[in-house]
């Protein structure tokens, strides 16, 4: 994906694309406290609780969970290897760093068995396109469970509001491509607005910006004081960054057009 968004940075696109949604993310509010606890669901491998936990050193645990045995596997296998990364030069497509802090597990986001108000931070990075909108708004009450007050749940996502995004989905040649390996993505573009509205019922503070030409970095604050019954019942406020004053997408699209290869780009 980063060489394909950021093909200007050649082998260091992963890292320029993954960049981009930690900066965002820590644009609009991300924090973890010391020794917080965060918990990356859907988390493949382990990339993003690799890098969470070499960007915030202070945290105590950071829990990786994934249906996947395989690539919870991978996962553990690459935490104990300690691949040295590409600059070191290795053939990985970025850096690899032994953490103990992380810890690996084979589980089910909707039901992770972690204690309830246990955790300071739930990650979501690159997830929630892959599940229907009703197993995502079961993540989020897992999420809401396990979050203590005061912690914030992150969502790094594909942005189909965004102009490069939509237009692609307007080709229906193109859309039927991007599709092919992501069976849920016509359900999760046209129920992204459907997915804030439900995190407001719960979460008091939900915001949103660009954190590529394609692509959203999302921070919402747990509020119990949010949904309560009795009286009134009330609801969270959402920020939305993603598109400046006049109307365009906040950041520049920099992936490749489709007729493009990275080379070619390279060399002009």
């Amino acid at each position: 994906m980063g060489a394909r968004n950021f093909p200007k940075f050649g082998s260091d696109g992963e890292d320029a694309f993954r960049d981009a949604f930690d900066d965002a993310l820590i644009n609009i509010g991300a924090t973890v406290p010391n020794q917080g606890v965060v918990v990356d669901l859907g988390c493949g491998c382990g990339t993003s609780a690799r890098r969470i936990g070499q960007r915030y050193k202070q945290c105590q645990t950071i829990y990786g969970i994934d249906l996947s045995p395989y690539f919870i596997g991978v996962g553990k296998a690459l935490l104990e290897l300690a691949p040295k990364g590409h600059k070191e030069g290795g053939n990985w497509v970025t850096t690899i760093h032994p953490d103990d802090r992380i810890d690996l597990r084979l589980g089910d986001a909707t039901n992770t068995n972690l204690p309830d108000n246990s955790v300071d931070v739930v990650n979501l990075s690159l997830v929630i396109h892959e599940m229907p909108i009703s197993i995502t708004c079961q993540v989020i009450d897992e999420a809401f469970r396990i979050l203590k007050n005061g912690g914030q749940i992150w969502i790094s996502e594909m942005d189909f509001d965004s102009p490069a995004y939509a237009a692609q989905r307007s080709n229906a040649l193109l859309f039927s491509l991007l599709r092919a390996t992501e069976p849920f993505l016509d359900e999760y573009a046209d129920g992204c607005e459907e997915i804030r509205s439900y995190m407001l019922q719960n979460f008091g503070d939900v915001r949103i910006t660009a954190a590529t030409g394609r692509h959203y970095a999302l921070v919402a604050t747990k509020d119990r004081r949010i949904g309560q019954t009795g009286g009134e019942k009330s609801v969270g406020v959402l920020y939305d960054t993603r598109f400046n004053s006049d109307g365009e997408y906040a950041v520049d699209d920099t992936h490749l057009k489709v007729w493009e290869s990275k080379d070619d780009d390279i060399e002009e």
